[in-house]
């Protein structure tokens, strides 16, 4: 008898539904844009689904995703304020995307990443992206025909883009930081911009066309000291820094190496299908010097370059002509660091910490003044090991005679 009160007891407990949200009840927050306010600190842009307009058995025809915006001089009290104008309770767990406008950003966003941080309502699984020449209000407004969703859509574009040529870091919330608080290095995230009409990427109809009136696109890095942003990286400079902390894979196109030749216009396809990196530092009489050597293997997607492939020779020249362009893009952009931020965004600080704690505290409140006026040198070892699915070109066979 005591044994069935027990159960009876515990189904009567499980079956509470004290804590229940209905969806119809609900708005689903993708996409968060954050600017500063023209009569409070902050102005807040907040994107949710239009779920409705995305049903597969029942497509509407109008907008998939619903804006709003407030102002504020509190993040956390805008965050539960919208309703001023949002019929439905708002839910910030699956939002995808952070945008955080560039003049906000250059002011400082310590208060944006604590809110974040204290909040318990994201997840640390979100980009979080500093809009570059264009408002960041802008950035989730932008439709795509493919992903009606633009936070989702801008959340896709990046994972790809990092997997197929390696140009964003993966920042994420403790990412940022984490290097926020350290000693031996600065936070870095992607910068998006807008290419086309920002206004006309705000309406549907363009997603009828086949050229599109605007597109946002990933358009560097971002490069902060501390919590203030100071500048911006190439695309090409942001693989550069990203082949110091192990890139995976991407695609070069290096110049031929061709013995007594000065020819520009010829060009290597060059895939990297393995790689992996590793920083050293020491202390020398001159200062601290840094050693940056990157490894890994290769493929040939493509060549211009018209010598023979069947030859041991040619593979040796052409990882001579790769491995003398990695080093040179990758020294500048250090070189650049050094000279025009003074700011260490690599982590070498981290790594003469590890490697010598002692040395390091004497001269961490300076790092950023060692890291500028440190030697730095980069080799780089890889190895081509396949050439696609043939060895010679058709482009070096001689032409057949009478044609």
């Amino acid at each position: 008898m005591r044994k069935w009160l027990c159960i009876c007891s515990v189904l009567v407990l499980l079956t509470g539904c004290w804590d229940k949200v209905e969806l119809n009840e609900i708005s689903i927050v993708t996409g968060i844009a954050i600017e500063k306010g023209e009569n409070a600190k902050f102005r807040v842009t907040v994107e949710t689904i239009n779920a409705p307009q995305l049903s597969a058995d029942q497509p509407g025809s109008g907008t998939p995703v619903i804006t709003f915006q407030e102002e504020g001089n509190s993040l956390a009290e805008l965050s539960e304020r919208m309703n001023v104008g949002v019929s439905r309770k708002l839910i910030f767990s699956h939002t995808r995307i952070i945008v955080i406008d560039e003049l906000l950003a250059k002011d400082g966003v310590g208060d944006v990443l604590d809110f974040l941080e204290r909040s318990g309502e994201f997840r640390n699984d979100f980009n979080i992206l500093i809009s570059r020449g264009t408002k960041a209000s802008d950035i989730v407004k932008t439709t795509y025909p493919l992903e009606l969703v633009p936070s989702i859509k801008l959340h896709k574009q990046i994972e790809v883009y990092l997997e197929e040529w390696g140009g964003d870091p993966y920042v994420r919330l403790t990412d940022f930081i984490s290097s926020l608080t350290s000693k031996g290095r600065h936070p870095v995230t992607s910068a998006v911009s807008i290419k086309g009409n920002p206004e006309a990427g705000k309406n549907i109809e363009q997603n009828s066309k086949t050229e599109l009136d605007s597109t946002v696109i990933i358009s560097g890095l971002s490069v902060f000291k501390k919590d203030k942003l100071i500048g911006f990286l190439s695309r090409e400079e942001a693989r550069d820094y990203l082949w110091t902390q192990g890139l995976s894979k991407t695609s070069l196109t290096v110049p031929c190496y061709m013995e007594g030749s000065e020819d520009e216009k010829h060009f290597l396809d060059i895939r990297i299908i393995h790689s992996h990196s590793d920083v050293k530092t020491m202390e020398e009489e001159t200062g601290v010097k840094i050693k940056v050597n990157i490894s890994g293997e290769a493929k040939i997607q493509g060549t211009q370059c018209h010598q023979n492939l069947e030859k041991i020779q040619t593979y040796e020249n052409h990882e001579d002509a790769l491995n003398k362009y990695i080093e040179e893009k990758i020294l500048a952009t250090i070189k650049k660091m050094q000279d025009e931020y003074k700011t260490d965004i690599f982590g070498f600080g981290e790594v003469y910490y590890r490697t010598s704690p002692k040395k390091f505290k004497k001269v961490e409140d300076e790092w950023d003044e060692v890291f500028s006026e440190a030697e730095v040198e980069v080799t780089s070892d890889y190895r081509i090991k396949r050439s696609g699915i043939r060895n010679k070109s058709f482009l070096t066979d001689e032409p057949v005679s009478g044609q």
